[in-house]
């Protein structure tokens, strides 16, 4: 079964002996990090393939249940002022977006945002210590806390990590490189989060097969006979530029190109 617990988290699956659960449903689960989590049913037949299970369902969540989140709130704000204060005073450079109290006040999972890895060892126990619970950190990416924050894109509309949900799927350079947008910069092909585009991935498999029996740039080719160095593509058009001896730039139909 395929549930998820926070915003800012994956999907995960879960062991799930209960019956007649549905799509939707929220459930009370015993989570490995060693408290009792609600999880919302994404798809309650299938698996995520390869993953392991993060904890077992224990029953449907009840009345009592969704209340005892609320009031679960205003200790996670409480508890949310002690951990900032502690990541200033320790000089960690990290950013604490949300902490997640268990049902059972069991565990505490403080998510957060840093540029890279993090030695959080001591925080862990000097909180484990005063609360007497299980601390655990989870870091997320820029982009994970755009999906949560949410907003609106340079195009006007909602944020795409925001308005298609599922795993985000990872945005490179060469994605960029091949829709012929990479030489704009980093800054004016970056979205809210500062990472590149989610929009680069949505036509970049199209792009690469228009791209495949077209010359790359700087290779030599034929025209009528005389020879000319490639200087742009136009994968749309199935067309490239190219540069003459004389200098002239032409453009090329890719059944005339001759290599």
């Amino acid at each position: 079964m395929i549930v998820k617990f926070f915003e800012w988290d994956q999907p995960k699956n879960i062991i799930c002996n209960l019956e007649n659960i549905k799509n939707e449903d929220f459930l009370v689960v015993n989570h490995e990090w060693g408290g009792l989590y609600l999880a919302k049913v994404l798809l309650a037949d299938q698996d995520i393939e390869n993953e392991e299970s993060v904890g077992n369902a224990l029953q449907k969540a009840t009345d009592e249940d969704l209340k005892k989140l609320c009031k679960n709130k205003a200790k996670e704000e409480k508890i949310l002022v002690e951990v900032k204060k502690q990541i200033r005073s320790s000089g960690l450079a990290m950013k604490i977006f949300e902490i997640k109290l268990s049902l059972d006040e069991k565990c505490l999972a403080i998510a957060f945002v840093a540029e890279g890895r993090v030695d959080f060892r001591g925080i862990v126990r000097d909180l484990s210590s005063k609360y007497q619970k299980t601390v655990r950190f989870q870091q997320i990416g820029s982009r994970d806390e755009a999906r949560q924050i949410g907003g609106f894109g340079i195009c006007g509309r909602e944020l795409c990590c925001r308005k298609f949900p599922g795993s985000l799927k990872s945005i490179t350079t060469e994605m960029a490189r091949c829709q012929m947008v990479s030489h704009r910069g980093t800054e004016r092909l970056s979205g809210c989060c500062g990472r590149l585009m989610c929009c680069l991935g949505f036509e970049a498999d199209q792009y690469q097969e228009l791209l495949k029996n077209l010359p790359q740039k700087g290779d030599k080719i034929k025209v009528k006979g005389e020879e000319g160095r490639v200087v742009d593509l136009n994968p749309i058009a199935q067309e490239v530029r190219v540069k003459m001896k004389d200098h002239t730039i032409i453009n090329i139909k890719k059944e005339d190109i001759v290599q």
